[in-house]
Formats: C-alpha cells, structure tokens, sequence
C-alpha cells in the first residue's frame, strides 16, 4: 500500500507537469505567433504613414504650383491690358 501512496500522488505531478508544460510550449508558440502578426501591422503602418506623408508632400506641392498658375496668369493678364492700351493709344492693329 506504501507503493500505492507514493505512485498516485507522483503520477499526479508528472500529469500535473505534463500539463503545465504543454501549456508553456502553447503559450510559446502562440506568442511567437503574436510577434510575428504585430510586425506585419508594424511594417504594414510604417509603409501607410510613409504613403500619407508623400500625399501630403504631394499636396503641398499642388497648392505652391497652383498659386504660381494664378500670380503667372495674373501677369498674363495685366500684360495683355497694357498691350491693348498700347495699340489702343497709338492706333496699332495688335491682333
């Protein structure tokens, strides 16, 4: 009966340790698992936050060519009065 005490409880720990361990190795490889889905979003949000600030550097440089359109535009345009001032005061046909 001394063998019978001592194998139930020993058996209990080895079952007992055979679940912990399977747990562990579970728990490993799920958070390597973790680890390695976090670094495709790392990677996916480094690349989406380098695509909006090329967007924004591109915006930014339509607003500063959009406003050299319109103060080259502007010049045209005064140019294109005076012209027609100048051959308006000295009879010119300026077609």
């Amino acid at each position: 009966m001394d063998i019978q005490r001592a194998i139930v409880p020993a058996l209990s720990i080895a079952i007992a340790i055979g679940g912990y361990m399977t747990t562990i190795t579970a728990v490993a490889d799920d958070t390597k698992e973790i680890d390695q889905r976090l670094r495709t979003v790392e990677v996916v949000q480094a690349e989406n936050k380098s695509t909006t600030v090329e967007l924004k550097n591109t915006i930014e440089r339509l607003d500063r060519l959009e406003k050299m359109i319109e103060t080259l535009t502007e010049s045209q345009l005064r140019m294109m009065r005076n012209q027609a001032r100048v051959c308006a005061s000295v009879g010119a046909n300026c077609e």
